[in-house]
């Protein structure tokens, strides 16, 4: 088993050294696509790095004050720049968040129907509980939008600490897990998407929640009833970002391949994951079922997923959303094994017509535009559909650039963990979880419908990957 650790370690890392290396380039050139002038938005993004930059060296420097102490600065730091970022653009709910938000709206009045049958929800039912729990707050609070955004901002203070924590567990060090700490108060998609209403603020804490008991998990040798409550966490935040089960696969192959316990104890620990997963999605479908609010489980939805694949292998839409291959289900009157028939045709289809240096040229663009957005479309999100006086200072001139390069350089330690064998064969190995994990995502979005939104569900890994880099350079190594 051994043997095939170390092959197995190897094959990956070095074909990421290929593949991030391609998406670090993409990065760096972007900064100069994006850095479209030098204004006010410049001048604020720099001071603000600045500020992070040197405060961050003086905190982890000094030696008079406690990680906690150090831990309340970093995070009262992410509040103050997700607040003033909040304040600066007054966000609304846009595309399928507008329909989810007007869909809880309907839902409190007993109007239902978008959530069953053909409905949009219906359709897409992983869009569900989002839905149930904007009808919540709509419910609760009067300036329920507001009471949203304190929620992101809260969750987002949240995965900053959380990152300390599973840092400091991975590389075995409180100092580490403070620049982690820091890099997350200023994580340009954790940054920009504050203040908008989509799924994967309250998503991304759960998933990250999961993966550091998962961490403690390994590391202690824990029972299966530990491993059962990072399953359950995971599960939560499947149920806002449905996406979840590549996290769970690369779990059950962290189990498989590095843990060095016996077979039995291997299978009931991963066992102990995937029912507490289940347990909650499912669970919540049958209760939201039984509830009368929709009348399909969460992953069964009246538009069969295939159609994600389908618009994946649209080369003239980039393989992102577009009306010929999303009007496919009405055209055969959502009837599913027509819909399925229908596009397994066209994909073959595409996939075998299409000339194969075509089809190579598609999916390395599709690839690296999906992964080398510094803000994971976080700054076209917030200011979707802005109008002028919704928004006080716009960053897509200048400032992005800033947040481009930020990103890059995030990017460049990435690489350079790569080269790192005491994290990836040598340590306890944990790292290596992350890796499989990006590539999980990155065949998944290969294969599937794509959008720059999707990455942000992972992007935080880039952090701790670039961890590695970092400790890669301090031991004088740069590969």
């Amino acid at each position: 088993m051994e043997k095939f650790r170390l092959g197995f370690t190897a094959f990956v890392t070095n074909a990421l050294k290929i593949l991030l290396g391609l998406v670090l380039i993409t990065a760096f050139g972007a900064v100069a696509v994006y850095t479209k002038d030098f204004d006010i938005s410049s001048v604020i993004t720099i001071a603000v790095y600045l500020i992070t930059f040197f405060g961050g060296l003086y905190l982890v420097k000094n030696k008079n004050m406690s990680s906690r102490n150090k831990m309340i600065i970093i995070i009262v730091w992410g509040a103050i720049l997700r607040i003033l970022w909040m304040l600066n653009a007054d966000t609304m709910p846009q595309s399928d968040f507008h329909t989810m938000y007007v869909s809880g709206q309907e839902l409190l009045k007993g109007n239902n129907s978008a959530f069953i049958g053909t409905g949009y929800l219906g359709r897409f039912p992983h869009l569900v509980p989002m839905a149930v729990y904007m009808a919540f707050m709509i419910k609760m609070f009067t300036h329920n939008i507001i009471a949203m955004k304190i929620v992101n901002l809260l969750l987002g203070l949240w995965c900053i600490y959380l990152m300390y924590r599973i840092i400091a567990e991975v590389f075995d060090s409180e100092k580490y897990g403070l620049i982690g700490a820091i890099l997350t108060a200023t994580f340009p998609p954790l940054i920009t998407y504050v203040g908008v209403l989509v799924t994967e603020n309250i998503a991304i804490p759960f998933y990250m929640l999961s993966i550091y008991i998962f961490i403690r998990c390994i590391k202690k040798k824990s029972s299966p009833w530990l491993f059962f409550v990072s399953g359950l966490a995971l599960g939560i935040g499947n149920l806002f970002r449905m996406v979840a089960v590549v996290t769970l696969v690369a779990m059950g192959m962290f189990i498989v391949i590095y843990t060095r316990e016996k077979w039995r104890t291997k299978i009931v620990n991963l066992v102990a994951i995937v029912i507490a997963f289940q347990l909650i999605t499912v669970g919540t479908g049958l209760i939201l079922i039984k509830a009368g609010v929709t009348d399909t489980l969460l992953t069964n939805g009246t538009e069969p997923n295939i159609t994600s694949i389908l618009k994946g292998t649209n080369i003239q839409s980039g393989g992102r959303w577009n009306p010929e291959d999303a009007a496919i289900p009405e055209k055969y009157h959502f009837n599913r094994q027509e819909i399925i028939k229908a596009c397994d045709k066209i994909i073959y289809d595409r996939l075998t017509e299409t000339p194969k240096s075509v089809l190579a040229k598609f999916y390395l663009e599709k690839y690296v535009m999906q992964w080398s957005e510094g803000t994971a479309s976080g700054m076209y999100w917030t200011e979707l559909n802005m109008k002028p006086d919704q928004m006080i200072v716009y960053f897509n001139n200048g400032g992005l650039g800033i947040f481009q390069l930020v990103f890059a350089v995030i990017m460049l330690f990435t690489v350079i963990g790569l080269f790192n064998r005491k994290r990836t064969r040598e340590g306890n190995g944990l790292i290596n979880l992350f890796y499989m994990m990006f590539c999980g995502y990155g065949i998944t979005y290969l294969i599937t419908e794509t959008q720059g939104r999707y990455a942000y569900i992972v992007a935080w890994i880039f952090i701790i990957m670039a961890m590695s880099g970092l400790e890669r350079i301090k031991n004088g190594k740069v590969y």
